[in-house]
């Protein structure tokens, strides 16, 4: 079943928003699906590559971070010693800074929001966890910020069944 994601969570995945280390590439939210579900994100979806991340990423002034602010997702699990990097880092946050969350969620602009990851899909266990990450010279505030990942490439089933 296909389901957003946002820093708010749902009923069947956690979200845990964080407070990023400036100058450090470092989570700002953590997605882990609720005991007994998985959470499979693909790296296909809405008839393009990538996962469209739609984001406001502001500081405590709600002034939106820097340009160079860099964004990616990475993979965690008790089996790692840190997170893994599983899409290809954004240089740059220009899209999230240039357009409203509103364009950023319109059909002419969702190829603009697409964060590519390594693999065909990142599989979620629920012990595991999924992670946006920035490195900014910047903390984020949550008071001030929002990011969705689009249902359409997000499938939530219960552990061990095929999505």
């Amino acid at each position: 079943m296909s389901e957003d994601l946002s820093n708010l969570g749902t009923d069947r995945v956690e979200a845990t928003k964080k407070t990023n280390v400036t100058g450090q590439m470092t989570p700002i939210l953590e997605f882990s699906p609720i005991d007994g579900m998985e959470m499979d994100i693909s790296n296909f979806s809405s008839g393009g590559e990538g996962v469209p991340v739609i984001a406001e990423l502001r500081d405590s002034n709600g002034d939106l971070l820097p340009l160079d602010t860099q964004l990616t997702i990475e993979y965690d699990a008790p089996h790692l010693d840190k997170p893994e990097t599983v899409a290809h880092t954004l240089s740059n946050i220009r899209v999230y800074r240039e357009l409203s969350v509103k364009e950023q969620q319109s059909e002419e602009y969702r190829e603009r929001t697409r964060v590519n990851l390594k693999g065909r899909e990142l599989e979620v266990r629920d012990i595991d966890s999924a992670l946006i990450s920035i490195e900014s010279s910047e903390e984020i505030d949550w008071d001030e910020s929002r990011v969705y990942v689009d249902g359409d490439a997000v499938t939530v089933h219960s552990e061990g069944v095929e999505a």
